[in-house]
């Protein structure tokens, strides 16, 4: 187990708390078990002070997202990466 720290800006700290899935550039090691520490920065960068810890529960990582689009479209459009819920029913 490792921590490994993600600074996020002020508007997204509190707001990202409860959010379970996550996305990043895979510019560094990522293990399932790992914590990830978020701090939150202010305008200018400088941390506030406040952080909290998640841990990585299961990680998969994507090298060639290219296989199902192509380079262009995701150029153009970007990636979802999202979690799903079952719908309540409307009474």
């Amino acid at each position: 187990m490792r921590i490994i720290n993600f600074n996020l800006p002020k508007k997204y700290f509190e707001k990202d708390k409860n959010i379970k899935l996550g996305a990043r550039l895979a510019k560094f090691d990522l293990k399932k078990g790992d914590i990830i520490r978020f701090y939150e920065i202010d305008e200018k960068g400088n941390p506030t002070g406040k952080s909290y810890d998640r841990k990585v529960k299961d990680v998969h990582k994507m090298k060639k997202a290219t296989k199902f689009w192509s380079k262009k479209d995701l150029t153009k459009y970007g990636i979802y990466i999202f979690n799903l819920e079952i719908p309540k029913k409307k009474k």
